[in-house]
């Protein structure tokens, strides 16, 4: 399965097909957003898509009983992997698998490359679904890189 999904990022990113939009360090007077490295990201990315369903199309949402509840994020070391919708209306389907690859053009993308503060993309077939991966400073600590405030989440 590793080979699997290692062919299929490595096309997708040479293709072209996507561009995730990478994070960009802050200015130094500014607070700093974490790096993270490409082992712990991709196995953030294996742990969303370790169960049952991950083939199967899942229905996203904010609201309450509707589907998969967002935001929800997954957190293995020096990476965090989020995924929300744009706004409390949104809603989309798509399966987990597809939420991976964009995940691992992220990482091939914006944690291989220097300054390896992850990147985010939409994801999904109506595009209202962002998927983005984050450095961890420490276990529970995250610097956030876009106008570096706190997520609107605890990190366990």
């Amino acid at each position: 399965m590793v080979s699997f999904w290692l062919v299929v990022l490595t096309a997708s990113s040479w293709a072209g097909i996507v561009h995730a939009q990478c994070f960009a360090q802050n200015p130094p007077d500014r607070p700093q957003a974490s790096p993270t490295i490409y082992k712990d990201c991709f196995e953030v990315i294996r742990n969303m898509v370790g169960h049952d369903k991950t083939l199967a199309p899942t229905l996203f949402s904010r609201k309450p009983g509707l589907g998969f509840k967002l935001p929800h994020v997954w957190v293995y070391r020096s990476c965090l992997l989020r995924l929300d919708m744009h706004s409390d209306d949104d809603e989309d389907s798509v399966p987990f698998f597809k939420i991976a690859v964009e995940a691992g053009i992220i990482n091939a993308a914006c944690v291989v490359h220097p300054p390896h503060l992850g990147g985010t993309l939409p994801v999904g077939p109506l595009q209202v679904m962002n998927i983005s991966l984050y450095g961890l400073k420490r276990r529970g600590i995250l610097s956030h890189p876009i106008n570096s405030k706190a997520l609107p989440f605890e990190v366990a």
